[in-house]
């Protein structure tokens, strides 16, 4: 399979479920602030939701930019990344009809750790262009050390959910505020590269002095 084949079915998939995500909102049967009142656990859980997933698919789609070589070992953990994304919807109307219950919220938290998991080992089985960059090999690493501490968060709040669902909702969203922040390898690269050019300028300038 071809890298673009590979990135239309991976879109096509997180379309579906972004799609699914907003045909559990229903129609309330109150009206006016009584009617927002009782959609209003619903809406709050569809808008964590999709931030979650739109996430997890910028993540997706920067991760195979990059990539030049995918093997079969890739395309299998790329497939499992895709199947807890799948279950994210299941998780999230859970969340929306019971928020208190321990099942939707470690659900959440479980499929974040798990496709993190997941897209880490597709991103470890193929080649990417960072591969062939000593600098950002050290970067990659460091990278790979951030997502790992993260994955064993999410497990284990995932299991603290069953105590207090809390715990679940809040991993799963610092999981994506943290993936946000976090530099992408794009931004590294363009400030090693403007390091690198002040350096360099900084040279010449020593060495006409």
């Amino acid at each position: 399979m071809t890298k673009q084949r590979l990135e239309l079915f991976s879109d096509g998939v997180f379309a579906i479920v972004l799609t699914l995500l907003v045909l559990d909102l229903k129609v309330p049967t109150a009206t006016g602030l009584a009617g927002l009142r009782e959609i209003a656990p619903a809406l709050v859980v569809h808008a964590a939701s999709f931030f979650i997933v739109g996430v997890f698919w910028l993540i997706h789609h920067g991760i195979l930019a990059r990539v030049t070589e995918i093997s079969s070992r890739s395309l299998m953990f790329n497939l499992v990344a895709l199947f807890w994304i799948t279950l994210l919807p299941f998780g999230a109307k859970n969340a929306a009809q019971h928020p208190l219950d321990p099942l939707g919220a470690s659900m959440i938290a479980a499929c974040c750790g798990a496709y993190l998991l997941s897209v880490l080992g597709a991103r470890l089985s193929a080649h990417s262009t960072i591969d062939d960059n000593d600098a950002m090999r050290a970067w990659r690493l460091g990278r790979i050390w951030i997502i790992s501490a993260v994955i064993s968060i999410d497990f284990a709040c995932a299991g603290l959910s069953w105590f207090n669902p809390w715990f679940g909702y809040a991993v799963s969203l610092a999981t994506v505020i943290l993936l946000v922040v976090m530099p992408t390898p794009a931004d590294v690269e363009r400030r090693r590269l403007a390091q690198t050019g002040t350096d360099a300028a900084i040279s010449a300038s020593d060495a006409t002095a």
